[in-house]
Order: C-alpha cells, then structure tokens, then sequence
C-alpha cells in the first residue's frame, strides 16, 4: 500500500454494497465521506438495519433520519430486507412507527422486520391494511395491530408472517398467499374468536397465548405441520351453541404433523374446554401421520385420545406426554364430551410408534395403555418412557 492506492474503492459497485449491508444504516450512510465512489452507495444498499439504541437519543431523531434515508433512497435499486429496533417508553413516541413501515413499503421491500421491544402496548399501527407488491415476510415484535392491518389482500406475494408479543385488537386475520405463520406470546380479542384465513398456509405456530379468546382457524387445506402450545391464562370461556361452528379442530383437520398442547394444572382451564367441545364435531384427519398430545388427552375418560385414534385413519406415530396432575384432569373435565365406545374404535393400521411418556408410570399410565390395547394398538407399538425434562422431545414449533 506505499503508493496509497484504494484498492476497496475499486472492487465491484456488487461487492461494496454487500459489505455495506452488514452495517447499521447510520454507519453505512457516514461512509459517503470516505471517497468520490462511496458518496452515494448508501442509497443503493440491499438491507438496512436501523437501531435506535446508542446511535439517537430520541424518536424525533430518528424519524428525521428514517425519512431522509428512504426518501433519498434510490428507488430503482432493490432493497430486499428492512430492519426497525426502536427502544423507548413514551407513548408520544409511537406516532411515527406506521408511517416507517409504510415508507419501507414505498421502497419495494421485500422482508420488513420491526422490533419496538418496551413499546408493547403502546407502539399501535394503524387500522388499514398494508399494501405491497413485493412484500414477502413481515415479522412484528411488540406492537398493538388494530382493526383492518391484518388484512393482508392487498400483499398478493407475503408467505412469512411472524408475530411476538403482540396484541391483536382485530376481528381477522386473512392472506391467500401466506405459507408460514407464527404467533406467539400474544393476546387476541376478549369480545370475539378472531378469525384466521389462511387457505394456502404450509406451517401454523400458535404459542403461549397471553389472553383472551383463542382464534378460529378456518379451512387450511395445503396446511402440513400445526404447533399448538396454550398457556392456562388463555381465557376462553365463551359459552358455546350446538349449532355453533368447531375453532381449533376443523381448521387443523388437514394437517400432516401436529402438536396440540394445554398446560395443565390444578386450576380451571377454559382452552381446554374450547378443544373438548370441539370435538362434538370431531373431523376426519385424513392427512395426520405424526401427533403429540399432552395430558389433557386424558379428559372426558380418554375420550379426546379415542376420537384421535378413530378419526385418523393413517397416523403413524404418537407421542402421549402426562403429568403428576393427569388423574385430576381425567376426573374433573370435559365431561361433556360425546363418548366413543372403545370397541367401536379401530386405531390406524400405520400406526407403528407409540410413545407415552411420563414422570411416573401410575395407574393413569397403566389406563391409557389399556386404552390403546383396546383399540387395537400392539402392544409391542407402545414404549412407556419415564422422563424428568418438562421440554418436549418431539415438537414442530419453529425455531430460529
């Protein structure tokens, strides 16, 4: 280097910007001073990442920096991802985080995270929907979505829609297009069962729901694999109509692999009462080969566990996980759940791997053995495995 060459500014226009996208917006923006050919890469770079944290002291800041960077960005240049962390704890803070994500839109982005970490609860984004041609993940950490924002009709491509943390203060959650779908450590509405449609949905997590009623899943024909983790705070004590329709069952009835899990305790459990009465219309899961259930398999005597193994004509395997307060589950709940007489009921002949897993083996493992014998499992199918670990061994839920 003694004859003070710069070699960096003359590597590919490609190559510099995929160097530029590793850093903070703000960073990538300063270094339009280092030389005549960086002056305006910033404006091109593909993914922008910008943090709050150390870099602005106040919102107002960083709107002012957020509205000139998308502003003057050029537009003909992709910008395949766009990142917002904001830290704050004034409610007065949160008027600019819609307009951002809109502005994102604006710039053709194709993945657009935002992250408003203290703001949950106060960050709102507006109540019309998202428009976007290109848009194909949305991923929304701490924010409060109100009335028609989870309309998705008007993003034809989103596949990948993440929500953390989030409150849904929305009747219904509708896209054509989406593929994946994650919401986890949220809360729905308290007046209603919020809807989701999501016809070609391949991948549905739905965990540790904070509050209020659980969400009808209508029909998801193309649906592969289902999570489904409920905490006992989920506080779904709508009284519900014989003519009224199945929330959670109908819409997973096409699903390949699924996990339905309730935790349980000594202490009422409305989410599981809304799974059992759901089964007064108990569909056919004509698609399911790999199931989980956890102890609330147990209520109504077993006989959420019997209309499993009825209607899924080509399960392959189950895993059965029980706790130290399943006999208080099979004493006390659902019994308003239809009986399904055991001799009626032929388990699938695929059905090759059956594992129950428990802290010890008592006599309610002894009985949901009995069970399976009497509906036909071998019992060289079924492995009864003592486990300490409340984690499950077996699980669909996504992970980064």
């Amino acid at each position: 280097m003694a004859s003070g060459a710069d070699r960096i500014s003359a590597l590919p226009e490609e190559a510099l910007l995929h160097v530029l996208a590793f850093l903070p917006a703000h960073e990538a923006v300063q270094t339009s001073v280092l030389a005549r050919r960086w002056r305006h890469l910033w404006r091109s770079v593909p993914r922008l990442c910008i943090v709050q944290q150390d870099r602005f002291d106040t919102i107002e800041e960083m709107d002012k920096f957020v509205n000139h960077l998308l502003h003057l960005r050029d537009h003909s240049s992709a910008l395949e991802e766009c990142r917002f962390e904001v830290k704050s704890y004034f409610q007065e803070d949160c008027k600019h985080v819609d307009l951002w994500l809109r502005q994102a839109l604006c710039c053709q982005v194709r993945s657009l995270l935002f992250d408003s970490y203290s703001l949950y609860e106060l960050s709102v984004l507006g109540d019309t929907p998202l428009i976007s041609q290109r848009l194909r993940k949305l991923h929304l950490d701490s924010v409060r979505l109100k009335g028609c924002f989870l309309d998705f009709s008007c993003c034809p491509v989103l596949e990948d829609l993440k929500m953390v943390s989030c409150s849904l203060d929305s009747h219904r959650l509708s896209s054509k297009s989406l593929k994946w779908l994650s919401i986890t450590h949220s809360d729905f509405e308290f007046s209603t069962h919020a809807c989701i449609y999501a016809p070609s949905l391949l991948s549905l997590e739905i965990a540790d729901l904070d509050e209020g009623l659980c969400p009808l899943l209508e029909s998801m024909p193309s649906l592969v694999s289902a999570f489904i983790r409920v905490g006992r705070s989920c506080e779904d004590y709508t009284i519900m109509d014989d003519d009224d329709p199945s929330v959670v069952l109908d819409g997973l009835s096409d699903a390949s692999n699924l996990e339905l899990t309730v935790e349980a305790g000594k202490t009422f459990a409305p989410f599981r009462c809304t799974l059992i009465r759901d089964f007064r219309w108990c569909p056919t899961f004509s698609n399911l080969k790999t199931l989980l259930l956890k102890e609330w398999f147990l209520a109504a005597n077993v006989n959420v566990l019997i209309c499993f193994l009825k209607y899924s004509p080509i399960l392959e395997k189950l895993t059965l996980q029980l706790c130290k307060n399943a006999k208080y589950i099979m004493e006390q709940e659902g019994r308003s759940i239809p009986s399904v007489p055991r001799e009626y009921c032929s388990a699938s002949k695929h059905l090759k791997i059956v594992q129950v897993k428990c802290n010890e083996i008592d006599e309610m493992v002894r009985e949901v053995v009995k069970v399976l014998s009497s509906c036909g499992v071998p019992s060289d199918h079924v492995n009864v495995q003592q486990w300490k670990s409340r984690s499950s061994s077996f699980s669909f839920e996504q992970k980064e």
